[in-house]
């Protein structure tokens, strides 16, 4: 099972993203969230292989989070 995260700004992304990944069965979706820094407090409580990451999202851009 892949554990996986998505982030986007967008609430219609976020859905669409989410519907598309519960259709397959090895992955496993964690949660969803609006930006880079809610991602941050995910991220300690969960192990997480796969993020689904927009590049434009407020408070941090999705590349600056990368680094």
């Amino acid at each position: 099972m892949i554990n996986c995260i998505i982030i986007d700004d967008e609430p219609l992304a976020r859905d669409g993203i989410a519907n598309y990944v519960r259709q397959i069965d090895f992955l496993q979706l964690i949660a969803t969230c609006e930006d880079p820094v809610e991602l941050m407090k995910l991220l300690e409580e969960h192990p997480i292989d796969l993020l689904f990451l927009d590049i434009q999202t407020p408070k941090m851009n999705g590349i600056d989070f990368l680094k």
